[in-house]
């Protein structure tokens, strides 16, 4: 087994299901009067999303991770 230290967590690569960019809602943009306005979002970071990790809600954020710096680190473990 081969395994990835990032900040403070140690994930099991073989257990790494899929790579996404954490999208937060930062704001909201208002339509004309209209209720339900639409969100702004910006990249913040990463989720990594695990096989078996019903403890952390299936996934993990890294906020100071893109998808590029953490695939250089998954290829060299």
């Amino acid at each position: 087994m081969k395994f990835l230290k990032i900040s403070n967590t140690i994930l099991n690569i073989a257990q790494i299901e899929c790579i996404t960019e954490n999208l937060v809602t930062v704001g909201y943009v208002d339509n004309d009067n209209s209720p339900f306005g639409r969100a702004i979002k910006e990249v913040k970071g990463i989720q990594v999303y695990m096989i078996d990790a019903s403890s952390q809600g299936g996934c993990f954020v890294f906020e100071n991770e893109t998808i590029e710096s953490f695939y250089e680190k998954l290829v060299a473990a």
